[in-house]
This record gives structure tokens, C-alpha cells and sequence, in this order.
């Protein structure tokens, strides 16, 4: 049901995909649904969640044999951005539509940019100067998928590692 809620929200935005169409997707009964989440918000939380941990964890991987600096982070970055331009439904809900899916899912969301941002930062880069980098990292991947460019984000990475790197030692 987590590909569902994924597939539903990424076709038809948050406030638009419903439980019906999870569950048409997902080929399960309503009861089924509901035996497993309460409510669409909370099988979208789950899913965001899942997807979350997913992207945080090929990060931590493909970097594990880097040294840290700028070429653990490159490594890191690489992979978010691969990730995100390979699975262009999941990169759209990670992304975008967790903007607009209310307030427990920005607090989830920003939980996972804290992580996201120590994971690849390092404890050493002050918490604010870690949420800056962040999320001018997310505004510059939103727009893209908003776009409807997820095959771009590849070509953004020296970008992207450059502004980190030059954000870094600000």
C-alpha cells in the first residue's frame, strides 16, 4: 500500500489522491486499508517515512568506504540526486507533495532534513548553517521536479556539490 499512497499522491497531488484510489492501486479492500492505517495521512507519514529512511540509508552506504570531506559528501550527494531521478514518483512525494500534505508531515519532513543534513554535513557544520545548505539544496531539486525535469537533476550534482562545499566554509 506504500507504492499505492506513493502512486496516488505523485498522480494527484495530496489533498486530491483519497484512500479509494490507494486502495485501487493497491488492489486491497477497504478493510485491509484500514487495518493497517488509520487514515490517508497516516499511510502517507508511513510511506514518507520508509522513503526517507531508503534515501538516508544509500547515502550512508555508498559513502561508508569514502574518507569524510568533500568526496564522501560528492558520493552522497550523487546518490540522493540518482535516487531521486531514477524513481521520479517517489522523488516527486519525498520532494514536493510532502509540502502540502499538512503539518505532522513537515515536522516529519524536517526531521528527515536534519538527518539528511548530518548525514551528509557532519556534526562539526553548525545545526542552522546545516538547515541552510538543506534547503537550498531542496529548492533548487523542487524546482526542477516541478518542472517536470527529474532527468535533469543528474546534470545539477557539480552544482549542487560546489554551493555545499563553498556554503561549508562560510
Amino acid at each position: 500500500m506504500l507504492e499505492a499512497i506513493t502512486e496516488a499522491v505523485a498522480n494527484k497531488g495530496y489533498a486530491d489522491a483519497s484512500v479509494a484510489d490507494v486502495i485501487e492501486i493497491a488492489g486491497v479492500s477497504r478493510r485491509t486499508f484500514y487495518e493497517q492505517f488509520r487514515d490517508k495521512e497516516d499511510c502517507f507519514l508511513t510511506a514518507y517515512d520508509v522513503l526517507s529512511d531508503r534515501l538516508i540509508e544509500a547515502m550512508t552506504v555508498v559513502s561508508a568506504t569514502k574518507s569524510s570531506g568533500p568526496s564522501r559528501r560528492r558520493a552522497q550527494i550523487e546518490k540522493f540526486i540518482a535516487v531521486l531521478a531514477h524513481e521520479p514518483l517517489s522523488a516527486r512525494v519525498f520532494m514536493v507533495d510532502v509540502l502540502g500534505a499538512g503539518s505532522r508531515a513537515l515536522v516529519a519532513r524536517e526531521a528527515v532534513n536534519a538527518r539528511f543534513a548530518l548525514a551528509v554535513l557532519g556534526s562539526t557544520v553548525p545545526a542552522v548553517q546545516r538547515a541552510m545548505i538543506v534547503g537550498a539544496v531542496n529548492a533548487v531539486i523542487v524546482g526542477k521536479l516541478l518542472e517536470g525535469l527529474p532527468e535533469d537533476l543528474p546534470k545539477m550534482t557539480g552544482a549542487l556539490c560546489t554551493f555545499i562545499e563553498g556554503a561549508i566554509r562560510i
